[in-house]
């Protein structure tokens, strides 16, 4: 398989400078791509003073993200395939850096979701291609694990530290700080992108005409998806036309890439035990971060009433933590196999949450040690076993597929935190405000995680290194 990396050292597992350069550069696109997703929630209540925003005006704001990014994964994911993982992932810098900007000056609602929309694009071919282009760069083996420790980590502290940023932009030159910011980062890591060296392909980019039926149905498909489950938790009769569209198009898109000559994903490498089994648990994974840091931010300021930015500093212990576990999960991983990671890192992620769920309501109560030991269990818990699960997702690569695995891994991850947020907010919807929806929210959280760690236990048959050799 080495004669796919000419740009790697000749110690096996050792990568060479341009594999380091471009390992910044995807870890930054990861960091910027997840902040995004979360720092503009902070600036909710400045968003809705300067629009005269409704609440429904604002949930656009985040949904028409979502939607761009679910929806168009997949596709962006098998252009990399096509045109070249680099290419796309430096045009997708650029459009995110120019959505940004053209959302920072909006002067309309209408305007702001739009460009959100379009960030939401450019984010997706950031997302789908970094995963590319570091499978296309690490072959399988320590050096992998390190960039996927690495890769890890930059997104868990880009998902912890965007409250903290938000709340610091917002509260200090407004909310259009949190988008401007973007501007010459995107731009930046375009131009590094394009100055790097090394593999931008996997030589060997299908030559059938573009499955582009198959990238229809996928995007509308997942389109609707991610728009049925954010607005599950109020629905509408929209909500159940947006479920029906959804099944139906996905169905025609399994139908579709079954007879496709070059399909937009190869329904073949599901039967692949242990990717199957890692998308799978990807897809619960969120349970664990976006619980505690959707949720923990909820209950810190409204119940706890702190502001954004002391709520921000609370989760630098699940940030610190999550570094800690990427860095020593692939120390784990050359002694216990996948199954034991992902078993151990969902278990932490569900002691986690079950701590939080007992976290005192009433002004006064102690909360602070109990919050730090919980994140930092979250934290590493979390990292630990992601790096173990991308791992076992990407490491069957064959060439001409990185971008198409890549793609199906972040449809995994995106799909699966929209449907579980949206799964934990119905559930706290049922429940009367205060102590009993936080307790039961936390507690059904812990409930999912620690399904994911006994099915990862129980459904991993073998390492996944050696999935990958039988593939070869």
């Amino acid at each position: 398989m080495n004669q796919m990396f000419p740009h790697s050292s000749p110690e096996a597992g050792t990568p060479a400078q341009p594999a380091s350069l471009m390992l910044l550069i995807i870890c930054s696109a990861q960091f910027l791509v997840v902040i995004d997703a979360v720092v503009l929630m902070v600036a909710g209540p400045a968003l809705a003073q300067a629009f005269g925003a409704t609440e429904r005006d604002l949930q656009w704001v985040f949904n028409a993200y979502a939607l761009a990014f679910g929806g168009l994964l997949l596709l962006a994911g098998r252009a990399g395939d096509r045109l070249g993982h680099r290419g796309m992932f430096a045009a997708g810098a650029v459009v995110f850096a120019l959505s940004s900007l053209i959302g920072a000056f909006s002067i309309s609602m209408p305007t702001l979701i739009a460009a959100r929309a379009l960030q939401g694009a450019g984010a997706a071919l950031l997302a789908a291609n970094s995963l590319a282009l570091l499978t296309l760069h690490f072959p399988s083996g320590p050096a992998r694990l390190r960039a996927l420790g690495l890769f890890a980590s930059s997104a868990t502290v880009g998902v912890a530290s965007g409250t903290l940023l938000g709340g610091l932009l917002t509260s200090t030159f407004g909310w259009s700080s949190a988008l401007l910011i973007n501007v010459p980062l995107g731009l930046a890591m375009a131009w590094a992108t394009r100055r790097a060296t090394g593999e931008t392909s996997n030589e060997q980019a299908p030559t059938a005409p573009m499955d582009w039926a198959g990238a229809t149905t996928a995007t509308l498909g997942f389109g609707a998806l991610t728009l049925a489950i954010a607005q599950t938790s109020h629905p509408t009769p929209t909500t159940l036309v947006l479920w029906i569209a959804a099944v139906v198009l996905l169905t025609l898109f399994v139908f579709i890439e079954r007879r496709s000559a070059a399909p937009l994903l190869d329904l073949g490498v599901l039967r692949n035990r242990p990717v199957a089994v890692a998308n799978a648990l990807i897809f619960i994974h969120s349970a664990g971060p976006l619980t505690s840091l959707f949720f923990g931010s909820l209950y810190f300021q409204q119940l706890r009433g702190l502001d954004a930015l002391e709520t921000g500093l609370l989760f630098l212990p699940f940030a610190i933590a999550s570094i800690v576990g990427a860095r020593l999960a692939p120390v784990a991983m050359g002694y216990m196999p996948p199954r034991g990671i992902a078993a151990t890192g969902f278990a932490l992620m569900s002691l986690s949450a079950f701590a939080l769920s007992f976290l005192p309501v009433a002004a006064g109560e102690p909360y602070l040690l109990l919050t730090i030991a919980a994140f930092a269990i979250g934290g590493f818990g979390s990292s630990f076993s992601f790096v173990s699960l991308t791992e076992a997702a990407t490491a069957s690569v064959r060439k001409g597929e990185a971008g198409m695995v890549s793609g199906l891994t972040n449809t995994s991850l995106q799909m699966g935190g929209a449907s579980i947020l949206a799964l934990l907010i119905t559930i706290t919807a049922t429940m009367p405000a205060g102590a009993a929806a936080h307790a039961t929210t936390f507690t059904a959280a812990a409930v999912i995680l620690l399904a994911g760690a006994v099915a990862g236990f129980f459904l991993f048959s073998a390492p996944s290194r050696q999935a990958a050799s039988a593939r070869q």
